[in-house]
C-alpha cells in the first residue's frame, strides 16, 4: 500500500474522530520518513509526538524531530543573572524532564524514541525562539505572538507521496485524552493541496536548517541524547506500544453468509452476473470479496470499478482498505486531471512486470468516454469490470463503455431494470449474464444476521396519506390527460403508444407532485411526529418547486433543517473544517445538529445515511428505482435505531364523470403505477395488514 490508498480526510478533530486509529497509525504504517515540529519539549510532548510510531519503526523509517524548550520568565532571569550559557541551562532542564518518567504511556513512547536515536533512526534538534534583537523569548511571549506554536507533521512513503498536517495541537497528555485536538491534512498528489504541502515542507526545512531569523536552532545537547539512549531498552520488542492502540486496525472483515453465497454463485456462472441485492445488505463487500478471490487466484489482475458519482469513490476506497485488498489503485475521473497518463503508465508497468495488481476507480461518465475505452483496451491482461448501481450504465451514451475486453463482469443494483427503457435493460442483462444472486428487501428485514442477532435491515412502519387536487389543478390535469390520451388512441403501433404513455405519465406527474394540499398533510405529519422537540434524523424528499415552501413550514416551527440538493460544493472548504459542504451537511445531520434534511432526489442512491430513521415523501416520479432507493436510505442499521417510519403523500386525482370510459381506463392504467408503490411498501411493512385492508376503500373507480 501507499499513502494514496488510505482514505485520508481533509481535517480531523478529536471530538468526532478516533485520531490515533483513523490517522496516526495508518499513515505512519505506510511511511518511511516523518518530520515533526513537536512544540515545547517535555517527556509528555515527546510521547504524544511519537504516538502511532510503531508502524514507522517496523518500516525501518526515520524521524526528524524539532522541539522548543519551555522557558518561563523566571528561567530567562536565571540565565541572565547567572551568566550561564543558555545551552547548558536548557540541557539541564531537558535531562531533568526525562528523569521524571512516571506515566506508563509517556515512558513507553519516550523509550521508543531513545531506541530510534541509538539506532540512528531519529535526529532531534532544539529550536529557541527569539526576538528581533536575538533575545530569547519565554513561552508566554511565544504563545502571545503565535511564533513556533503551530505544529506541523510531514510524512513520506516509499513511492514519494507526501502528506502534511498542521494545526494548533496542544502537545500534552491531557490534550490527547480530554481536550479537543484539531488539524488539517494536505496531500501532494492533489492539485488543490500542492501549495499547502510545499508551504509546510518549506517551513520545516527553514527551521531545521536554522534559516529563520526568529528561531535559533541547534543539535540536541549530548547529555539529552545520552539520557534517551540510556533509558531505552536495547530491544525494540520489549517496548509494547501496541497496547496503547485502542483497536486492531488490521482486523479483517468477515463476510456474511449471503455475501459468500453471492460470490460462489458468480464464480459458478463463469465470473459473470448481477447481484440484485437490497440497499444496505452489503453488495459492495460482496463484490470486493469476489474481487479479492480473483486477485488471490491471479497474480496479475486489472479491475475497473465504475460508480455513479465521484463522492462514492471515496466510500469504495474505504471499503477496499477495510477488506485489506493489497494492490495499487488509481482514480480515473475529472477529479484527477492526469488520470489518462496515470492509467496508461500503470498498464505499461503491469505489462513490463513492474506492477502486478491494479484497481481503477472511475465514474460512469468517464468509464464510457473514448479516452478511457482506448487506454483500457491497451491492457494485455484479462480485465474484471464491477459496475455499482448498474441501472445507471444502461443509458444510451454510457453503454458504449461495455466493451468485450472485460472478460469478467459483475453488476450491482437493488433495481437493475431501467424504467421505460426495455432496450437498455436487455443490453445490461445480456452483457452481464443476468441475475446470479438475489437478496430481497423482505428477506433483509426478516432474516436474522447471526453475527449481530438482529435482522440485516430495520423493519419499518408505512403511513400513507391520500390527498386530492384542487378544482384548478384537477382542470389542468384533465386537460392534459384528454389531449395526450387522444394521441395515445390514434397511435398506430404499441411502440408509439408506449412513447405517448410515457409522456402522459411525466406531464401528469408535473401537476400532481406539486399539489397544494400536500402542505396541509406535511403539517399533520409534523404534528404526529411530536413537534420540534421530538423530530430528529428525518429526510424530506420534495421537488424543486416545493423546497422553498417546505423550508418555510419548517422554519415557522423552528425546526433546524437544511436543504440538500445537487448544488452543494464537493470541494473541501475552510468554513466547513476542510470538509466539503456535502460532507459537512451529512455529518451535522448524523450528529443531530440538523433535525431534517430537505432533499431533491440527490439522496436517492449511493449516499450512506444510516442515522436517518424517518422519511417523508412529498413527491415521487413513479420510477421504481427512485422509491426503492429512498426506502432503503432509512432502513440501514444504526445504534439505537429499532425501526424506521415512511410517510408517503399520494395524490388521488379522480377524473370527473364527463370523461368517456376509455379515458377512465387510461387513467386507471396510469394510476396503477401509484398502486404498485403503495402495495410494495405496504406488503412488507410492520403494519402491512392495516395498509392492505385499506385498498378497496381507496378505489372508487375499481381496481383494474
Amino acid at each position: 500500500m501507499s499513502l494514496r490508498e488510505i482514505p485520508i480526510k481533509r481535517a480531523y478533530s478529536s471530538d468526532s474522530d478516533e485520531i490515533l486509529d483513523d490517522f496516526y497509525i495508518p499513515v505512519l504504517k505506510e511511511s518511511i520518513e516523518y518530520n515533526r515540529l513537536a512544540g515545547f519539549f517535555s517527556s509528555t510532548s515527546l510521547a504524544i509526538a511519537a504516538r502511532g510510531i510503531l508502524g514507522l519503526i517496523k518500516n525501518g523509517g526515520s524521524l526528524r524531530l524539532l522541539v522548543s524548550p519551555k522557558l518561563n520568565k523566571e528561567d530567562l532571569e536565571t540565565i541572565m543573572k547567572s551568566h550561564k550559557e543558555p545551552e547548558k541551562y536548557i540541557e539541564k532542564m531537558m535531562v531533568t524532564e526525562l528523569e521524571k518518567l512516571e506515566d506508563e504511556f509517556v515512558r513507553d513512547h519516550v523509550f521508543a524514541l531513545g531506541w530510534m536515536i541509538a539506532n540512528k533512526k531519529l535526529e532531534m534538534k532544539v529550536a529557541v525562539p527569539c526576538d528581533a534583537n536575538g533575545i530569547l523569548l519565554s513561552y508566554e511571549d511565544i504563545h502571545q505572538s503565535g511564533l513556533f506554536h503551530q505544529k506541523v507533521g510531514i510524512l513520506k512513503d516509499q513511492e514519494g507521496n507526501i502528506i502534511t498536517f498542521s494545526g494548533s495541537i496542544n502537545e500534552t497528555a491531557k490534550a490527547w485524552l480530554d481536550n479537543i485536538e484539531e488539524f488539517k491534512v494536505f496531500r501532494s498528489w492533489e492539485t488543490d493541496d500542492k501549495e499547502c504541502v510545499e508551504a509546510d515542507l518549506s517551513k520545516f526545512e527553514k527551521f531545521w536548517n536554522n534559516q529563520s531569523p526568529k528561531v535559533k536552532v541547534s543539535d540536541i545537547p549530548n547529555a539529552v541524547k545520552e539520557k534517551l539512549i540510556e533509558i531505552a531498552p536495547k530491544d525494540i520488542e520489549k517496548i509494547d506500544l501496541s497496547k496503547w492502540y485502542k483497536k486492531d486496525t488490521t482486523k479483517k472483515i468477515e463476510l456474511y453468509q449471503h455475501q459468500k453465497d453471492a460470490i460462489e454463485a458468480w464464480f459458478q456462472h463463469g465470473m459473470r452476473g448481477i447481484f440484485e441485492m437490497a440497499t444496505g445488505t452489503g453488495k459492495t463487500f460482496a463484490a470486493l470479496g469476489a474481487l479479492k478471490e480473483v486477485m488471490d487466484k491471479n497474480e496479475k489482475t486489472i479491475a475497473v470499478v465504475s460508480v455513479p458519482y465521484n463522492h462514492l469513490i471515496k466510500q469504495w476506497l474505504e471499503d477496499i482498505n477495510e477488506l485489506e485488498l493489497s494492490c495499487d489503485r488509481i482514480i480515473a475521473d475529472s477529479s484527477n486531471p492526469r488520470w489518462k497518463d496515470n492509467l496508461a503508465d500503470y498498464l505499461l508497468d503491469i505489462k513490463n512486470g513492474i506492477k502486478k495488481r491494479l484497481i481503477v476507480m472511475t465514474t460512469h461518465n468517464t468509464f464510457s468516454t473514448d479516452n478511457f475505452i482506448k487506454i483500457i483496451r491497451s491492457a494485455d491482461r484479462k480485465l474484471l469490470l464491477i459496475v455499482d448501481e448498474l441501472h445507471g450504465i444502461g443509458a444510451p451514451k454510457r453503454k458504449s463503455g461495455l466493451i468485450e475486453e472485460y472478460c469478467f463482469r459483475l453488476g450491482l443494483s437493488a433495481t437493475p431494470k431501467r424504467w421505460f427503457d426495455l432496450e437498455g435493460t436487455e443490453r445490461l442483462f445480456e452483457y452481464f449474464g443476468g441475475t446470479v444472486f438475489e437478496f430481497s428487501l423482505e428477506k433483509a428485514i426478516k432474516e436474522i444476521n447471526p453475527s449481530t442477532n438482529e435482522t440485516y435491515l430495520v423493519p419499518y412502519e408505512y403511513k400513507p396519506y391520500f390527498v386530492g387536487l384542487t378544482p384548478e389543478e384537477l382542470e389542468e390535469y384533465e386537460n392534459a390527460t384528454e389531449k395526450i390520451a387522444k394521441a395515445y388512441y390514434k397511435a398506430k403501433n404499441d411502440e408509439k403508444k408506449e412513447e405517448i404513455f410515457s409522456i402522459l405519465c411525466i406531464k401528469r406527474q408535473e401537476i400532481i407532485k406539486n399539489a397544494c394540499k400536500k402542505y396541509e398533510v406535511l403539517n399533520k405529519i409534523l404534528d404526529e411526529m411530536g413537534g420540534k422537540e421530538n423530530i430528529k434524523h428525518c429526510l424530506i424528499y420534495c421537488s424543486s418547486e416545493q423546497i422553498d415552501r417546505v423550508q418555510d413550514i419548517l422554519n415557522e416551527r423552528r425546526i433546524v433543517q437544511h436543504k440538500f440538493t445537487l448544488n452543494e460544493d464537493i470541494r473541501p472548504r475552510k468554513e466547513y473544517g476542510d470538509l466539503s459542504e456535502r460532507e459537512f451537511l451529512l455529518r451535522k445531520f448524523a450528529e443531530g445538529d440538523y433535525q431534517i434534511l430537505v432533499a431533491i432526489r440527490c439522496l436517492d442512491e449511493g449516499v450512506d445515511i444510516p442515522a436517518a430513521k424517518t422519511t417523508i415523501m412529498m413527491s415521487s416520479s413513479g420510477n421504481p428505482k427512485e422509491w426503492i432507493q429512498r426506502r432503503g436510505r432509512v432502513l440501514r442499521r444504526f445504534p439505537g435505531k429499532k425501526k424506521a417510519i415512511i410517510y408517503d403523500i399520494i395524490v388521488v386525482p379522480w377524473l370527473s364523470n364527463s370523461f368517456e370510459g376509455t379515458f377512465l381506463d387510461l387513467e386507471m392504467k396510469i394510476f396503477n403505477k401509484e398502486w404498485i408503490r403503495y402495495k410494495e411498501f405496504a406488503k412488507i411493512a410492520e403494519n402491512s395488514l392495516e395498509c392492505l385492508c385499506s385498498i378497496p376503500k381507496l378505489l372508487p373507480l375499481g381496481e383494474k
